[in-house]
């Protein structure tokens, strides 16, 4: 994910405890702080890159960041987020909670319509609640967000009205409907899983114009948009998978957004001819790097070699070296600056000489004197999935190959679009791979690490499996007071740092670059410049600076 093309988890966002009903009115607003004191102009084509190609447009089907990307600008959300991290309303213009915990009822804006014109319904919300929970519809990043769902008594009290009732209350609940929804009278025709790869029908302030498979996807803005209607008239997704070929684009001003590695950041990132054009954003979310291993594997079902195979990767040196400082380590499936965090779990240290110990332990020695460990006539040796034009992952998987070849350990490496590689990854056709995940504000990890969840049904492609661990995450999904919750997290966080599903690496700065004709780019705590209201449809460029608009060929090639 991040350095890299990246699966990513959708975010979610924390809701408080609750006792008794709840009732939230409110209208949203932008909570972000403004720099321009310039009147915004409308008009204009913003050229933004995605890293990889969508794999659909189906927001069912949603795994990846570039997938996230798109579909945030073309469906609006049940329940929004802004830029202080508060839940605010979207489509529901208010909640109530009822006292169990069980019942949610939205009241959704009278104001909202899809792209086409139609009303947004109640029961457009029960039609994609449906499609999520369905097996059949395979919604790996959102099924077990809804696990528990009763569509029995999830009803449509009216046309604005709709009741979502749940066997088991969970703390997190609320924060779940930050998801988009979908027109039952388009979606709800011919077929769900292929005939909406290329088109995508939503409330959101834009609408597909149109998808060139591989190269790129061109948003409109809507005429009809009922929230604050963005400024910018038409967004170009380009798809660059390679990072060079993308930093060559933005200092050319062909491209105006863009993520960045840490390596461009530190050659040419602080130059003052590079700042002159464009801005440097650098922060800290919630994103971490990892490596996966596929515990189903036989090479990799055995947590003393995956935690032999983890001190191999030499964290600190990765941090100094190719983050040039930008970095910090992490030791499990939480951010340093989620209360979830366990600061008395260790990281695993670079120690070569200790893993070679535990190889030989569990029965591997270089029986042949060939350089290779070996076992009954078996060379130990993995295979390598990674996402083609991420330099990042790419050079990490040098790093452990070649520390990992010291000690005996073959790591053969293989590169595939990106689209392939999150195909793969997801549905669990890999031995290792490297990646990042865009992690939750609320650290429910149910989807990522129950045994129920294993691929493809969810999103634990690394097929771990542990009864202790899946009752700590049961528990913390139902537990609603803090401290007791703090508290079963920190264990999880110990338990899955001991077991090694995932290597968990280190967490590096989020590094963007945009070019500096556009206007009011802010950021925002924990999620950067996306996936806040009203974040990217406060953007803006002059109407003398805009540069794509004086051909057609910059948005039609």
């Amino acid at each position: 994910m991040r350095a890299r093309l990246v699966p990513l988890l959708v975010v979610l966002f924390a809701a408080g405890c609750r006792q008794g009903e709840t009732r939230v009115t409110a209208t949203a607003s932008s909570s972000a702080p403004t720099s321009q004191t310039n009147t915004p102009q409308d008009g204009g084509t913003l050229i933004r890159r995605l890293r990889s190609d969508v794999n659909s447009l189906n927001m069912v089907h949603l795994t990846t960041e570039p997938e996230k990307l798109v579909l945030s600008l073309v469906l609006d959300p049940i329940i929004d987020v802004d830029a202080r991290l508060n839940l605010v309303p979207a489509l529901a213009k208010s909640w109530e909670i009822s006292p169990d915990g069980l019942s949610y009822t939205f009241n959704l804006d009278p104001r909202a319509t899809f792209s086409d014109g139609m009303p947004v319904r109640a029961q457009d919300v029960i039609f994609t609640l449906r499609r999520i929970v369905d097996p059949a519809s395979e919604s790996v990043t959102f099924a077990g967000l809804f696990e528990g769902l009763d569509l029995t008594r999830t009803v449509a009290i009216d046309p604005r009205t709709v009741r979502v009732v749940f066997a088991r209350k969970r703390s997190s609940q609320l924060a779940a409907f930050n998801i988009g929804v979908m027109p039952e009278h388009i979606y709800g025709k011919g077929d769900f899983k292929n005939d909406f790869v290329n088109v995508a029908i939503g409330s959101g302030p834009y609408q597909v114009l149109r998808r060139d498979a591989g190269q790129q996807i061109i948003l409109q803005r809507r005429k009809n948009y009922w929230r604050t209607r963005p400024h910018l008239e038409r967004i170009v997704f380009k798809i660059i998978p390679d990072d060079t070929v993308a930093w060559n684009a933005l200092k050319r001003g062909e491209l105006d957004e863009s993520r960045i590695s840490s390596d461009q950041w530190h050659m040419e990132g602080r130059r003052a001819d590079i700042l002159k054009i464009l801005d440097i954003k650098k922060f800290y979310t919630l994103d971490y790097n990892w490596i996966a291993w596929n515990n189903k594997h036989p090479l990799l079902s055995d947590k003393r070699l995956r935690r032999a195979l983890a001190m191999c990767m030499d964290r600190r040196s990765i941090i100094n070296n190719v983050y040039f400082g930008t970095a910090r380590l992490i030791t499990g499936p939480f951010t340093p600056d989620q209360w979830a965090y366990n600061p008395d779990v260790p990281p695993i240290e670079y120690n070569p000489t200790e893993a070679r110990r535990i190889f030989a332990a569990a029965g591997w020695n270089d029986t042949n004197s060939d350089g290779w460990l070996d076992k009954g006539g078996k060379v130990y040796a993995l295979d390598v999935l990674l996402p083609a034009g991420s330099k990042t992952s790419e050079l990490q998987a040098q790093i452990l190959q070649e520390a990992l070849k010291q000690i005996g350990v073959r790591l053969n490496l293989s590169k595939v679009d990106g689209a392939t590689w999150s195909e793969r990854v997801f549905s669990g056709q890999y031995v290792v791979t490297f990646g990042a995940w865009g992690q939750d504000l609320d650290p429910d990890v149910f989807t990522l690490f129950h045994s129920s969840q294993a691929a493809p049904a969810g999103q634990n492609f690394a097929f771990y499996s542990r009864p202790e661990a899946d009752r700590l995450i049961e528990q913390g999904r139902e537990e609603f007071d803090p401290g007791k919750r703090r508290e079963i997290y920190q264990k999880l966080h110990a338990m899955l740092a001991e077991d090694q599903p995932f290597a968990w690496t280190v967490q590096p700065t989020s590094k963007w670059a945009v070019n500096k004709r556009v206007q009011n780019v802010e950021d925002a705590s924990g999620l950067g410049l996306f996936f806040w209201y009203p974040g990217s449809q406060q953007w803006w460029i002059p109407a003398d600076k805009r540069t794509h608009d004086r051909s057609d060929s910059a948005a039609t090639r």
